[in-house]
């Protein structure tokens, strides 16, 4: 057992302090106007660093188009949701799940002894916000840890409004105003990638020889989300206060604990670890009948986790960039390896389906209108889909406690299918999105795993894609504008790191 543990707080190797002159803010990290990059070193030493400790603390303040720093008083329309008198806490939004996670876009490990990249996490919040959220259900997100990381959940509705609006300066006097240190939002979260996740990493000479973390910010777009996709002329502005602003992170340490390890554990410390990675790659649904392949060219495949967007939904303030929805009108999956049914030896469907057949008395009675439906989730019979994606995402095992329930799912259908016309409130509440994909596990949570070195992954897809269907929503059926679908894909896998000459197998 180590004898010695030592906390340790690292400031950014590009540093680039926040200057408040008043309410004007200049400086500090952001996509926009400061660095969008955030790098920090961890020296080399004769000591381990305990990777599940390390964390990246700050603050965040939302600045608006004019420099200066947002923040709203007590307002009698604070509790609003809706309507001329939103305000611009409420039009202010961020992503559900993951919280402050989202301002991540990429994170990038070399070692520093040859600048080798060991570990790259690409759409990193994506992936991260979707496991948090199958790990908590809705009252954990109003619980400390999670609020820590100013994330949400469920409870995004009501809970938004209070995390991005800084306090007034003209009630911090005493303090200092909004030059203040205390002025931000404080957040702590962890830093989650295959090398961070696994046993305490050696910094010496003979293994890491250090460590480079450089820390990829995303473009405001993809952090910030108005209230509604659509609304009212009449209300234009207070809807997209949200398209004005953008985020600086400030203050930050990445902190952690140094272990400095007995003889006898130098002497074991293994050569080479295996690590739980993962590869991101893209493509598209264009139709309603649509197949996708990949060629990974990996050795130690655990799953795949497939994920559906909008074609307008990446970069785009009018919409929640995590909403993982169902391709629209999902009907059924059928996923394969070489062309061959693999793992599921059956084409998965969901029943019922948003056209489902209604019988009566052993005669047909019509189809299901979902445009009728008060439970918009009596349409979407997707259980064993379920099922099949929480345990691809999770390792082969399903979730103790989830997000991922029906009145998520509901809630997020009647928001798609809310298509109030012109002169109304706005519509398309995206603080209620789904958390839902298509999945296969390959370890059946006995450390399967599958070879797709020069073989292929399949998976075709049957729905509603650009068909125009009346019964689906108008917002996503491609009736007026063609929309197909993002296709996020995220293989895990195994891989193995060589400590000698810091050779990554995959």
């Amino acid at each position: 057992m180590p004898i010695v543990k030592k906390h340790f707080s690292l400031s950014p190797l590009n540093d680039n302090p926040v200057v408040m002159d008043g309410a004007n803010i200049t400086g500090g990290m952001s996509h926009k106007d400061g660095f969008p990059t955030i790098k920090f070193s961890i020296p080399q030493q004769e000591a381990l660093v305990e990777t599940q400790s390390l964390h990246l603390v700050g603050q965040i303040l939302v600045k608006e188009t004019d420099n200066t720093l947002f923040k709203e008083t007590h307002a009698a329309n604070d509790n609003l949701n809706n309507g001329a008198n939103l305000t611009n806490s409420s039009a202010l939004n961020i992503p559900n799940f993951g919280g402050v996670k989202n301002v991540i876009d990429k994170v990038v490990i070399q070692s520093k002894k040859s600048l080798v990249e060991i570990s790259s996490s690409i759409n990193y919040s994506q992936f991260e916000g979707l496991v948090e959220a199958y790990h908590h259900n809705k009252k954990d997100y109003i619980m400390s840890p999670l609020s820590r990381g100013l994330a949400s959940g469920a409870n995004a509705t009501f809970v938004n409004r209070r995390v991005m609006n800084a306090s007034d300066g003209a009630v911090m006097t005493d303090a200092g105003g909004d030059a203040d240190k205390h002025t931000g939002q404080f957040f702590s979260i962890r830093i989650n990638t295959d090398l961070l996740n696994s046993l305490p990493l050696h910094l010496g000479a003979d293994y890491m020889g250090g460590l480079l973390m450089t820390l990829h910010l995303a473009p405001d777009s993809a952090f910030f989300n108005t209230r509604h996709r659509s609304r009212d002329v009449a209300q234009q502005a207070n809807c997209d206060f949200a398209k004005g602003v953008n985020y600086v992170l400030k203050n930050l340490k990445l902190e952690g604990r140094y272990v400095v390890p007995t003889q006898q554990e130098v002497a074991s410390y293994p050569k080479q670890i295996m690590l739980n990675s993962r590869l991101n790659l893209i493509n598209d649904v264009q139709s309603s009948i649509n197949s996708s392949a990949y060629t990974p060219q990996l050795q130690f495949v655990k799953s795949m986790v497939n994920l559906y967007l909008d074609n307008d939904q990446t970069n785009n303030s009018d919409k929640n960039a995590n909403n993982f929805r169902h391709p629209v009108g999902h009907l059924g999956n059928q996923q394969a390896k070489n062309g061959l049914r693999f793992p599921f030896d059956y084409k998965t469907l969901l029943k019922p389906a948003f056209d489902s057949e209604i019988v009566v008395g052993g005669a047909f009675a019509g189809n299901l209108n979902p445009q009728t439906l008060y439970n918009k989730a009596h349409c979407m019979g997707d259980v064993e889909v379920r099922k099949q994606f929480e345990r691809a995402l999770l390792g082969g095992v399903e979730p103790y406690h989830s997000s991922a329930d029906l009145e998520l799912m509901n809630n997020s259908l009647k928001e798609d299918y809310d298509a109030t016309g012109a002169g109304a409130n706005g519509v398309g509440d995206n603080t209620k999105p789904n958390i839902q994909g298509i999945g296969a596990d390959y370890t059946f949570n006995m450390g399967g795993i599958q070879n797709l070195v020069n073989q292929d992954y399949n998976l075709t897809i049957d729905s509603g894609v650009n068909t125009g269907n009346a019964g689906l929503p108008a917002s996503r059926n491609g009736a007026t504008t063609l929309n197909p679908h993002l296709q996020q894909t995220f293989i895990r896998h195994g891989s193995m790191l060589n400590f000698g000459n810091l050779v990554k197998v995959i």
